[in-house]
């Protein structure tokens, strides 16, 4: 059964397979990126972080809450994501200060190479939360976090100790706090504390063994993908912290309690974080890898200011801005809440969005989301992925299994439930239609989701290589749906496969038209 059509044009159907990802550069003129053959691309997808050992989803079968594995992956496929933001986390590199582990960065390729088949990117990206559980948290090696703290003359001795200026928790015999003390307060509370401040600050301290540290996982990293045109790019650090990182400070140290703090100047990214990321390219560079390299700010939001006083990475042309945009804790699932969440996400949108057009950069947000899947909860999804499209944004949804989570603000917030069934809300909010790849210049792309109706309208430049739209015709059409192109006799369209159009420009005369691309839902099919 296929769709009826409505085109001013030529219409055919074949089965058709979509190919192997390739490589994806920024092209600093537009601030977008884009593939080998100048169309520019957006990524929808999803995270996949396991923040415990092996430090990786299993891949060998099929689980609920901690497998990528071969059903899940053509799941992705299925609904229209083309990235996965993928942990590749730091203790699983370097399980030892020195020793990288060539068999974890194996497994990592397999991983990268199964998605590659699906036609989906990864995003390699250094996850932590906190850095260590001796602070309740992941991330860093363990062993870097136990050389400061029998260090006397280290700021993370000389500090009050983890959880100051909280209540302590309950510890075992190696002084890690209990993980179920931990998850009485919310884990980005911790961040307001001192050890964590310090932590932070060796990290970003030049030539510190833990800098060095940070600076070698990206140099195995790059050197293991350096050749992968599917590797989208590395991510330098999640949620790197600006908070506690004067010993004693007590102004830098405030607690941050349940608001939402702002800045109101860069201070952190100039001094700390852009000469860290720097580093870090440098070290990527060096080992001849030419992929994307994304970082990012601070969580909370500037006002009044840049995100960076510039881009981190000075004059390199492959760089991007990875970022973060959250409601509060409960996501707007009762009205007062659902004031906060759009306030927030509108300080969030007025930081990112002017800054990536200032200095003309790609932007990726490469977290949203951990939410529960109620009405309110979906409608703020729904506002924030609407704005994405506005400004050609690509996005990661936070996340797809629980693995075991426990660093999050919120345990529903996986996409498959603890049966493995799939949430069908959240689902349909995030398999929507969109063009992932776009044969020229893009002028306006819009889903609107309580109509189920698309527009796409793109100035033509590519002629050797297809306009690409996704759309979930189960979830979206089930009666099918409807297509209007135009100019007329511009676009031949090819339905490669059940949910996706490829659009090649039909005639060299219509290099550099506007391309008028209408999908409407229709109440009739045909067979």
């Amino acid at each position: 059964m296929y769709p009826r059509w409505l085109l001013a044009g030529c219409i055919v159907l074949v089965a058709q397979a979509d190919g192997e990802p390739g490589h994806i550069f920024v092209d600093p003129h537009s601030g977008h990126f884009v593939d080998t053959y100048g169309r520019v691309r957006i990524f929808h997808g999803v995270n996949a972080v396991l923040k415990v050992p092996p430090w990786l989803p299993q891949t060998d079968h099929f689980t609920s809450d901690n497998s990528l594995d071969a059903k899940t992956m053509d799941l992705l496929q299925e609904w229209g994501f083309n990235v996965v933001r993928l942990g590749v986390m730091w203790p699983g590199v370097e399980p030892e200060p020195g020793q990288v582990d060539q068999g974890y960065l194996q497994r990592v390729r397999y991983v990268v190479d199964e998605l590659k088949k699906r036609g989906i990117h990864t995003l390699a990206d250094l996850h932590q939360d906190l850095g260590s559980r001796y602070f309740c948290g992941e991330g860093f090696p363990e062993a870097y976090v136990e050389e400061l703290l029998r260090d006397p003359s280290s700021q993370m001795s000389q500090v009050p100790r983890f959880p100051h200026p909280f209540p302590d928790l309950p510890r075992n015999e190696s002084g890690v706090p209990s993980l179920q003390g931990c998850l009485q307060r919310l884990f980005s509370e911790y961040y307001s504390t001192y050890q964590v401040g310090a932590l932070f600050a060796e990290l970003y301290r030049s030539g510190s063994r833990l800098q060095d540290g940070f600076l070698r996982f990206w140099t195995a990293i790059s050197n293991e993908f350096k050749d992968d045109p599917n590797l989208l790019g590395y991510e330098l650090l999640n949620e790197p912290s600006g908070t506690c990182l004067k010993a004693h400070d007590a102004f830098a140290c405030r607690l941050s309690g349940h608001a939402m703090p702002v800045e109101f100047n860069n201070k952190v990214e100039a001094y700390y974080l852009t000469p860290l990321y720097q580093a870090a390219a440098r070290a990527i560079r060096e080992t001849g890898a030419k992929q994307v390299i994304f970082y990012e700010g601070t969580v909370w939001p500037k006002v009044g200011a840049d995100v960076f006083p510039g881009p981190a990475l000075g004059a390199e042309t492959q760089q991007a801005l990875a970022y973060h945009i959250y409601c509060q804790p409960g996501d707007g699932d009762n009205w007062p809440s659902g004031l906060v969440c759009d306030a927030a996400q509108e300080i969030f949108e007025r930081t990112y969005y002017p800054f990536l057009h200032k200095y003309q950069m790609p932007g990726f947000m490469t977290e949203f989301g951990a939410v529960g899947g109620n009405k309110n909860e979906m409608k703020h999804i729904t506002n924030l992925l609407d704005a994405a499209d506005k400004h050609f944004q690509s996005w990661s949804y936070w996340q797809l299994k629980t693995f075991r989570d426990f660093t999050t603000s919120n345990t529903a917030e996986a996409i498959f439930t603890p049966d493995g069934q799939v949430e069908i809300n959240k689902l349909s909010a995030l398999s929507r239609t969109y063009a992932p790849a776009i044969a020229g210049r893009p002028l306006k792309m819009e889903y609107d989701s309580f109509k189920r109706s698309f527009v796409l309208d793109y100035v033509a430049t590519v002629k050797e290589a297809p306009t690409e739209i996704y759309l979930n015709e189960d979830l979206h059409f089930p009666g099918g749906y409807s297509f209007v192109a135009a100019p007329p006799g511009c676009l031949s369209v090819r339905q490669t496969r059940r949910n996706w159009l490829h659009l090649h420009l039909a005639e060299v005369k219509c290099m550099g038209l506007v391309m008028q691309i209408r999908i409407y839902p229709s109440p009739q099919t045909m067979v």
